[in-house]
């Protein structure tokens, strides 16, 4: 009777737990389906309530609240993610940019520092933990894959900041080396441009920021609306100084969207 009763219950509780996974599974799929930001976090939030297992989840998680300049939940979802997936390359370049954002602060005020800095041609706004540890992060993600240009890349701009200079070379040297992807080899030119400015070679600056502009024209690195700034004339350099002044035009309209966003009553959330 003994044996009856213990099967019984150990049926009982294998049957709850795969009901309670199927559950969570189904809101993970409700949340890579939906096409509204702040209800995918909601839906992956609840999926990682009812299976405090399912990576996937932390992963999408972490991702929309770094896009959201959440950056210390995303890091909190990427440490979860690490905890159960201690290979995972993507994890620690992840956690590494949520590091590296951290250096302008969180939320919208974040979004519109580092635009300006982007503009004015500024370095990051001090040292502070937040970059050791993204090049940390980015160490690590290259441990583990040797031929990860973008963790190459993202070093190399936190070394420059950082101010160790041979070291941001030979990162940047490395990714064009590599030529994996041309996001990355951009990133790599665009470091590299930033130290011969600082080093008052500009012929060299300019010569390696148009390299970069040629490969990704329309990085979020470059002034806002994601215009190129390149003429098909390599000796057309007004093109540069245009640059300025189409930022200056892009932080007027995101002032506005901003100012725009908090006088307007919030809108009832529909899925």
């Amino acid at each position: 009777m003994k044996k009856i009763i213990c099967a019984t219950l150990v049926y009982l509780c294998l049957t709850v737990i795969t009901a309670w996974g199927q559950d969570a599974i189904e809101f993970y799929n409700r949340g890579v389906k939906s096409t509204l930001a702040y209800k995918k976090i909601e839906l992956f939030t609840k999926a990682i309530q009812l299976d405090p297992n399912l990576v996937e989840a932390y992963e999408k998680r972490a991702a929309h609240y770094y896009l959201q300049w959440r950056l210390d939940k995303a890091i909190q979802d990427y440490d979860r993610v690490i905890d159960l997936k201690p290979k995972d390359v993507n994890a620690y370049l992840m956690r590494g940019l949520a590091y590296f954002k951290k250096e302008y602060g969180e939320g919208i005020s974040a979004e519109i520092k580092n635009l300006t800095f982007h503009l004015s041609k500024q370095e990051v706004p001090g040292f502070s933990e937040s970059l050791e540890r993204a090049i940390d992060n980015f160490s690590h993600a290259i441990k583990l894959n040797p031929q990860l240009a973008s963790a190459y890349s993202y070093r190399a701009m936190a070394y420059r900041i950082k101010g160790m200079i041979e070291e941001a070379m030979s990162d940047a040297s490395w990714v064009i080396q590599l030529g994996k992807d041309r996001q990355s080899t951009a990133r790599a030119y665009k470091t590299l441009s930033k130290i011969y400015r600082k080093l008052d070679q500009d012929k060299l600056s300019e010569i390696n920021f148009r390299k970069s502009v040629v490969l990704d024209p329309y990085s979020s690195d470059y002034p806002p609306l994601h215009v190129p700034i390149i003429s098909n004339d390599p000796s057309d350099a007004a093109s540069l100084k245009a640059v300025g002044r189409m930022g200056l035009v892009g932080i007027i309209i995101l002032a506005i969207v901003v100012i725009f966003k908090l006088t307007l009553p919030s809108p009832r959330k529909k899925d």
